[in-house]
């Protein structure tokens, strides 16, 4: 049973850094995307820029936390066997 659930601790630390990596890499895109726009887009695509980017980065911090929480639950596992 206890390894059944280091196990899982495992792949809920793996896939939480995966997420924070992928919004991480989002919002590097979205910041280029707002620094060199192209002619064609109004002022107001800036406005939807800077809240995707705040909101991929608020996300990529919490699944970073996450990740915290999960390998100290993972390592308090690990002592207990």
């Amino acid at each position: 049973m206890e390894e059944k659930k280091i196990v899982e601790l495992e792949k809920q630390v793996e896939d939480y850094r995966q997420f924070g990596f992928v919004l991480l890499s989002l919002s590097i895109f979205l910041f280029i995307g707002l620094v060199l726009p192209p002619s064609y887009a109004p002022q107001v695509a800036a406005e939807w820029l800077i809240a995707g980017i705040g909101g991929a980065l608020t996300f990529a911090w919490l699944f970073n936390r996450k990740v915290v929480q999960c390998q100290q639950k993972l390592f308090e596992e690990e002592d207990q066997q």
